[in-house]
């Protein structure tokens, strides 16, 4: 039997705007965490009261790409600053026949606190590997605020397929790759750019970043073969150079 390691790295994609008449932030509107291998994993994203009431927040799963075996009672949590609370019948996060959750309501959150919310994953007796996302929108219904969406992203990749993540802080995943290519690298590193040449240096793709630590490489349309990723400055400086092999 081959001896699994776990390990999770958290990626901020995009940060939270406020919006007037808000009542609560949270930390992040996307977030991402990288499975190696089968294991445990309790991914945070916090519910701080900005306003000067006390509140209740409503929330919901408002969809999700997780396969059958993720959601189960056994796999798949939620957990609020009331309890944590597991895809059984009784409470339903997620019904995958009628795309369907039910709705739930934290405890009363202080004005100037934060309350514990986050995902709560089991995947020690999953089988399915990839790339899947879970939608949760949460709202104060007594604001006339809009509701807010957050997203949780987890990969879950067999052994033998490598992340590579590097001394300057670039990640690429999954390689080998077949359709799609994802990176993250430092935000200070400036990377405007991200170019994908073949083994003879022709340029096959160029892809100008628009968040400021992460990209989605579409490789669909590329042969199958050794690439090199050349991430480019404002300048047209190489910042770094990254290779991965498409399927």
């Amino acid at each position: 039997m081959k001896k699994h390691i776990l390990c999770f790295t958290i990626v901020v994609l995009f940060f939270t705007q406020v919006s007037k008449g808000q009542t609560f932030t949270m930390p992040l509107d996307t977030v991402f965490s990288y499975v190696s291998a089968t294991g445990t994993a309790s991914i945070l994203d916090d519910i701080t009261n900005i306003s000067t009431k006390t509140i209740n927040i409503n929330w919901k799963v408002s969809g999700t790409t997780f396969p059958p075996d993720w959601l189960t009672p056994a796999a798949f949590g939620i957990c609020d600053n009331s309890i944590c609370r597991y895809n059984s019948d009784d409470m339903q996060l997620w019904n995958d026949t009628t795309n369907k959750g039910k709705g739930f309501t934290t405890n009363p959150i202080q004005p100037d606190s934060t309350a514990n919310f986050s995902l709560s994953m089991d995947l020690s007796l999953a089988t399915s590997l990839g790339t899947y996302s879970v939608n949760i929108t949460l709202a104060d219904p007594a604001s006339f605020s809009p509701f807010k969406t957050v997203t949780f992203i987890l990969d879950k990749t067999p052994a033998g397929v490598s992340v590579i993540k590097s001394q300057d802080d670039i990640t690429l995943y999954p390689n080998p790759a077949n359709d799609n290519v994802n990176v993250f690298f430092n935000a200070d590193s400036k990377v405007k750019n991200i170019a994908i040449y073949n083994i003879i240096g022709k340029v096959m793709a160029v892809y100008r970043v628009t968040a400021n630590n992460s990209a989605n490489l579409n490789v669909e349309n590329i042969p199958s073969g050794i690439y090199f990723v050349r991430f480019l400055n404002s300048y047209g400086s190489v910042v770094a150079t990254r290779k991965f092999t498409k399927q």
